[in-house]
């Protein structure tokens, strides 16, 4: 294929292309979800009872996640796919947004390639099938680079507020946009300066500010929950880290961008002084890098998840394509595309494999197993429940009242979290007082002991069941239930 057939077949077909595996993708995505035999993750279930009672802000996290469940409910339904629908959606749209990226930057073909890659990454197809503030967090992200590319280009006040307005969307789905719009300044005032003495990039941070000024205004109006926590895990984890963390964080952002790719991430990163002299190449990492470098301080000082710096993926994909495109290696980029995609096939069936191979206790072996057995303990607990209508659910942690209270959805039981130290620890401590309900009865569910605290706050309490979901031959998930009698208060 000629260069002017090539580039008028990427030009004509690309995007629509494009499209068409998106929707495949995702279609592929959705018949996996009833194959794995999971419901929701606990966070999952916790952002769906934020979903219930939409505010401003949450203990953890500001709104964005919940609000995006609240709409994905409104529109699909309860239901694991109706809860996942729009979270799921918010990654091929990434990829959507990397394709404009690069279309910008190089070519359509280029774009092409981009687009496909950031929609096979293994780190985007494993938080594909799951909600999280990472979805739309990389989705704005993605955006803001597109947007910001448009403001440089034209200058118009319209380009500049499009991005204040991605941005401050962002700064409500996770604070990790901060990042972002620090490497944004640093960009203009290294590369840019004279576009800083303009009132269109100091308005379009000020429009980002507004936007997030009503769950700064929720923070203050709760003593910073949000911003305690995020500081917490940001700056005072202070165990699991050391050099062993960090290298054990950078090997899963090695295989999270897939064996090939993540190997030619590396390469760029090696050969720093060549990628800083492409100018294009240079803005990309500039707004993945310091997001990196980041994670990296965090695995260092305390442990940092995988899935911490899943932005930075995006325009590092779109560098990586480019690298190999310049030079040639289609076969290197097709080689890594269809190895991701079969490593996120196996990662996908794997549940279905461990029976298939009939290994022994393939629970353990599960990457799914968290989410497994919620929804079964939630069907033996319903009749209890109902038997008691007149009873307050109470759980001893945010793990078991968060998942009870979306299994238990169709009756909508009273529930608070024990908490005799009124200490704020989560969500439902902060939330709920069982003071609230003194002279009631309770269903008190616990995967513990019962301990002497209980006895004493209630005029007696009995064992009504130990409710069990098997997991495998060797592995339950259990949950004992008692029906304590009359509340006394804290």
């Amino acid at each position: 294929m000629s260069a002017a057939v090539d580039t008028r077949f990427y030009e004509k077909t690309g995007a629509r292309i494009l499209f068409a595996l998106s929707l495949l993708l995702l279609a592929w995505r959705f018949a996996v979800l009833p194959q794995l035999g999971i419901t929701l993750y606990i966070d999952e279930a916790q952002y769906w009872t934020w979903a219930q009672h939409l505010d401003w802000g949450y203990f953890s996290k500001p709104p964005g996640v919940a609000a995006l469940i609240w709409l994905s409910t409104a529109l699909f339904g309860d239901d694991l796919a109706g809860v996942k629908a729009l979270a799921m959606l918010c990654y091929p749209l990434a990829a959507g947004a990397c394709w404009a990226i690069a279309r910008r930057l190089y070519d359509a073909r280029t774009a092409f390639w981009s687009g496909l890659a950031v929609l096979t990454l293994p780190m985007f197809s494993w938080l594909g099938l799951f909600v999280s503030t990472d979805a739309l967090l990389t989705l704005f992200w993605a955006l803001a680079l597109w947007a910001y590319l448009r403001a440089l280009a034209s200058d118009s006040w319209r380009d500049w507020l499009l991005l204040g307005l991605v941005c401050g969307l962002g700064l409500l789905s996770k604070y990790t946009m901060a990042a972002w719009l620090g490497a944004a300044f640093l960009h203009l005032l290294a590369f840019e300066r004279p576009r800083l003495k303009s009132a269109k990039p100091w308005l379009a941070a000020a429009l980002a500010l507004l936007i997030l000024a009503p769950n700064i205004a929720w923070n203050v109006a709760h003593d910073f929950p949000t911003l305690k926590h995020t500081a917490d895990i940001t700056l005072n984890k202070t165990h699991s880290g050391g050099p062993a963390a960090l290298g054990e964080f950078w090997g899963g952002q090695w295989a999270a961008f897939g064996p090939v790719l993540g190997s030619v991430f590396f390469l760029l990163l090696v050969r720093v002084r060549e990628s800083w002299r492409d100018q294009r190449t240079r803005l990309l990492l500039w707004f993945a890098l310091p997001l990196w470098a980041v994670v990296s301080a965090q695995a260092l000082k305390g442990g940092a998840n995988i899935n911490w710096a899943a932005p930075a993926f995006a325009p590092a994909a779109i560098a990586v394509v480019a690298w190999l495109l310049q030079r040639g290696r289609t076969r290197w980029l097709l080689a890594g595309l269809a190895l991701n995609v079969a490593l996120v096939g196996t990662v996908y069936y794997w549940p279905t494999l461990l029976q298939v191979a009939q290994v022994d206790s393939p629970a353990k072996k599960n990457p799914f197993r968290r989410a497994a057995g919620w929804d079964e303990l939630g069907r033996q607990l319903q009749p209890i429940m109902q038997n008691h209508p007149d009873a307050v659910l109470v759980a001893d942690n945010r793990t078991l009242i968060a998942h009870m209270l979306y299994e238990l959805r169709a009756i909508h039981p009273a529930a608070a979290s024990w908490n005799p130290s009124a200490m704020v620890r989560d969500h439902y401590s902060m939330t709920t007082n069982l003071n609230d309900y003194v002279g009631k009865d309770a269903i008190l569910i616990t995967q513990a002991p019962l301990g002497g605290e209980f006895a004493r706050r209630f005029a007696s309490i009995e064992k009504l069941a130990t409710l069990k979901a098997p997991l495998d031959a060797t592995m339950v998930r259990s949950m004992d239930v008692y029906l304590a009698h009359d509340f006394k208060g804290y």
